[in-house]
């Protein structure tokens, strides 16, 4: 969802002034949108983000997830996960995929 990042932060923002659920209590799961991972540490500090890796390698996880040569690679990914981690004192979730045959 953080290729949309404005209707997230706005679905955000309802969530939280509408249903009154806590920033704390969400979760924003993304393939790694780079430049908005850091416009949601600035922006919603205590919503909590997830990101899907799927892959060791940035080859495997090009073919899987395009998006991923667009953002930078895992290389770019990781180091802006560790701005994130320092910027916001959270921790994030990793995800992993396990797919049959690959």
């Amino acid at each position: 969802p953080l290729a949309n990042y404005r209707n997230v932060k706005k679905a955000v923002q309802r969530i939280h002034d509408e249903l009154g659920i806590g920033h704390r209590k969400i979760t924003i799961s993304t393939v790694g949108i780079v430049p908005n991972i850091l416009k949601l540490g600035q922006e919603l500090p205590q919503v909590r983000l997830a990101v899907s890796l799927h892959c060791a390698t940035d080859d495997e996880r090009s073919s899987l997830l395009p998006a991923n040569k667009r953002n930078g690679g895992l290389k770019e990914l990781m180091s802006t996960l560790q701005t994130y981690i320092q910027s916001t004192g959270k921790r994030i979730t990793l995800e992993w995929a396990l797919i049959e045959g690959k």
